[in-house]
């Protein structure tokens, strides 16, 4: 990413819902330049793959629950 020069890289970065999950993290192709994420392209899914992308996405959602839950009980 250095001067800006842009490529399209498979990143993680949080997305505000996948395939009705809210606020988790997944790896996309992804357009990045200087000032980082530029944009994402979500590429086609089989319904299979669209069924593991969202059973992914649940287990990340519930990580992420329990990290937040365990930090506000201490």
């Amino acid at each position: 990413v250095l001067k800006d020069q842009r490529s399209i890289l498979t990143v993680c970065s949080p997305e505000p819902k996948v395939e009705g999950i809210p606020n988790v993290t997944v790896a996309l192709p992804r357009l990045v330049g200087g000032e980082g994420v530029m944009e994402t392209f979500w590429p086609p899914f089989s319904d299979l793959e669209r069924n593991q992308l969202t059973a992914s996405s649940k287990v990340i959602r519930g990580a992420l629950d329990e990290l937040e839950s365990g930090k506000s009980s201490q």
